[in-house]
Parts: structure tokens; sequence; C-alpha cells
């Protein structure tokens, strides 16, 4: 008779998640070989909306050279409280999680990403970012304790003569980064810029690529968008999703953060300032003078409260009109196209700005094409929220029964057509089909 084994029962900790190829390849929805973009998206994002919240045209700078990747903003900086919640992978951070608002990312797990990408790609042997922020570099080396399992950061900071007054500058070191063909990773750098120029007119962009400088200058001077400090309206609301957001604020209660009354919190929605409106709504339903603690029932939120407050903060309110959302506008989509070159008697712009009815949410389509001068094969640019994607997210079209790239085929703008199609979609919640929000199911 053969021995029997008696199998262990072995607990890892899920903070090694990040730490995989495989598991940072469903987090950011990309191949391996498009992560130096990945990384490069969502230190743009990070720093376009770190100024836009702080009321600063922004200017951004990125650098790529043979072994780092650095972004630098000209926002507010990045405090250090931040970095240090960033480390911490137990968990996810995120100003943007519960909030129903047409705001770039949301995921709750961008820095983690930066942060995780250079260990992965060291062969896991260890991985160094360097932020610098208010004259203090911070070193952040990680590396992974297999006994315990989860992995070990050695953060160390120091004053650098590199003084940063306004801003935050984040670098990732990359040994070998040259090694993923520089003219294919200038070139999709570029790419992912022009998108950026083209979604945001009222910022400046810079990329020193390997020696090769390229700038985008902004063609305004207001930032006509939803911006990320702005109150978002109940109306985006499900009940479940209006109960996450108060189970959020609890939580974050529980941890320490002041408590929060029931009319407090009404007033940070779009439309419900108004001490007189807040006791309209919360008069006739019980909950004057009640904190959002008190909701708890069952260890969970009260469902039915939470449905008759939503419904009352509804009927308090108006509708957020589909154009408030922001949009690019012909204007200045045909500026963009004429200083790249296109034949303008060849420009066409759509429009459409409508409030969907099967979840009452507001978007803004807009769609511009062009015939290329210079000739070449056609060039989609897309993008979601004022931010572009690294690859084609309409991959479903729902109705249509293609993709994006069917659609255009059907309307004969084929691949070898010399011809510039740019598509952007701004609504305050979408649905992806993925984990890392690189594919959008439209209906």
């Amino acid at each position: 008779m053969s021995a029997v084994l008696n199998r262990e029962v072995f607990r890892t900790s899920r903070e090694l998640e990040y730490f995989t190829a495989k598991e940072l390849t469903l987090q950011t929805g990309h191949e391996p070989e498009r992560w130096p973009e990945v990384i490069l998206k969502e230190l743009v994002d990070n720093g376009l909306d770190a100024c836009e919240g702080a009321g600063v045209l922004p200017e951004i700078k990125v650098t790529l050279d043979a072994d780092s990747i650095t972004v630098t903003d000209n926002g507010p900086g990045l405090p250090s409280d931040v970095i240090k919640s960033v480390l911490d992978f137990s968990v996810r951070a995120s100003s943007k999680d519960h909030y129903i608002s047409p705001t770039r990312g949301a995921q709750g797990n961008a820095l983690k990403t930066v942060v995780a990408i250079p260990y992965v790609i060291s062969d896991c042997r260890l991985g160094e970012l360097e932020i610098i922020v208010g004259g203090e570099r911070h070193l952040i080396r990680t590396s992974i304790d297999r006994i315990a399992q989860r992995p070990t950061f050695a953060h160390t900071t120091e004053t650098t003569g590199h003084f940063v007054k306004n801003g935050t500058s984040v670098k990732v070191l990359w040994p070998d980064l040259s090694s993923y063909l520089v003219e294919r990773l200038s070139s999709r750098f570029l790419q992912t810029l022009t998108g950026y120029s083209l979604f945001n007119p009222h910022a400046t962009f810079e990329l020193n690529a390997f020696g090769t400088t390229t700038r985008f200058e902004r063609i305004a001077d207001t930032c006509e968008k939803w911006l990320t400090n702005e109150q978002t309206s109940p109306h985006w609301y499900t009940p479940e999703q209006l109960r996450n957001l108060i189970a959020a604020y609890v939580h974050a209660e529980q941890s320490g953060a002041p408590p929060k009354t029931v009319r407090a919190f009404i007033s940070e929605f779009r439309g419900l300032s108004a001490t007189a409106k807040q006791k309209a709504i919360t008069n006739p339903i019980g909950l004057s003078d009640v904190y959002l603690r008190d909701l708890i029932k069952d260890d969970d939120i009260d469902r039915q409260v939470v449905e008759r407050l939503l419904q009352a903060m509804k009927l308090a309110s108006k509708t957020v009109k589909p154009l408030s959302l922001g949009c690019i506008g012909e204007n200045r989509l045909r500026t963009w196209f004429e200083s790249n070159g296109v034949a303008l008697q060849t420009f066409k712009y759509f429009r459409i700005a409508e409030v969907d009815d099967a979840r009452g949410l507001p978007i803004v389509l807009e769609v511009a094409f062009a015939v290329r001068e210079s000739g070449g094969e056609r060039n989609l640019i897309t993008g979601i929220n004022w931010s572009p994607t690294l690859i084609n997210p309409f991959r479903s079209l729902g109705n249509f029964g293609v993709s994006l790239d069917g659609l255009l085929s059907q309307l004969c703008i084929e691949r070898r057509h010399p011809i510039t199609v740019v598509l952007h979609l701004a609504s305050p919640q979408l649905n992806y089909t993925d984990r890392g929000k690189s594919s959008l199911e439209v209906a």
C-alpha cells in the first residue's frame, strides 16, 4: 500500500496578487509589452486630475530613456500620506472609489500597479520607484518576503537639490527599457500623448523620448469639462451604489475619520447644498439629526432607508444636462486636425449628447474624421472621459452587432485608408467587460 499524503492547508496573503505577470495583466488589462504605456497613462491621468482639482492649467512632462520613465506635473504635489497608503497592498486607496462621476480612471489600484510593475519586470528581484515632491525625494525599493508571502518596501526620503516647488515627479526605474525597441516605444508614447493633447486642449504636454523632444501646446485657456472635485448627482446612483458610498463613509468613521450626519452627506451632492432642501429631504423620512452610522441595520446599511433617501434626493434636485459633462467641440477638433495635416474639406464632426434611457445617465459622444494629405494607413484615436485608451475599447457595440473596427469597415473606412478617426465618450459610469477597464460594452 502506498504512503498517504496528509495535505497541509496553506494560507497565502492576497497582497502578492499584484506581483505576478498574470495578475498585473488582469489588473491593467494589458500584456507586459504594453506596461510602459500603462505607467505613462496612469501617471499622466493622476497629474491631470491633480492640476485640474487645484485650478491649474496642466503642464505634463514625460521623459523616456534607456532605463526609466519619468512623468512630472505642475499640480499641488502628492501628499506624503498618499505615498504611504499606496504601499499598503492589503487595501485599495482611492478618492474616486464609490463616487459615480465622469472622471479618469477610478479603479483604486493605479499607483499600486506603478509600484508593482518595476518589481515584476526585474525578474522579481527588485523594483525601484522615485518620487520627488516639495523638495523631498522618496525612494521606494520593492521586494518580496517569500516566507511571510507579502511585499516589503524600503521607503527612504531625503532632501534634494532638485526642488519641485509645485507638482510631482515620478520616475519608474526600468533596466534595459530600450530593449523594447526604441522606435516602437517612442511611437507609442507619442501616440498616447497625441491623444492626451487632443482630449485635453487646456493642457500642455512635452515628450522627451531617447533625446528627441516633442511638445504639444495647449490651445485653450480654460478647462471645459467635469472636474474631479465637482459634486456628483444623485440621479447617477442606484440604491445599491448609494448604499455602498454610505457604507464607505461609515467604515472611514470607524477607522478614525470624523462622523458625518445624513444632512452633511446630502450637502455633498449637486443641487442639494441649501439647508432648506436638506431639511425638506430628511424631515419627512425621519432622518433629521441622524448620523450615517445610525443607518446600520443587521451589520449593513438599511436598504429601505437608502431607497427612500435616494428618491427624496432625486426629487429635490435637477438632472444634469449631458453637455454639462463638457465636450471637446467641433472648433477645437478642427484646429487639431488642421495642425496634423489633413484635407480640411474632408473634415466631418458628429456629436450625440443625450440621456441613456435605460440608466438615466448623461452621455456625450463625439466623432470626427478627415483624410490625411500625407497618406498612410487609418489612424484610430479613442478616448473615455478625457483620457486616451491604449487600445480600441469599443470591441462590443451591442445593438450594432459588430466592433468599432467592423462598423468602420461597413462605412468603407478600411485600415488601408489614410483617414484619421477620433472618437471620445464621456459619461459618469460605463460598463467595462474586464477588470483592467480596457474593453467597453456599449448597448
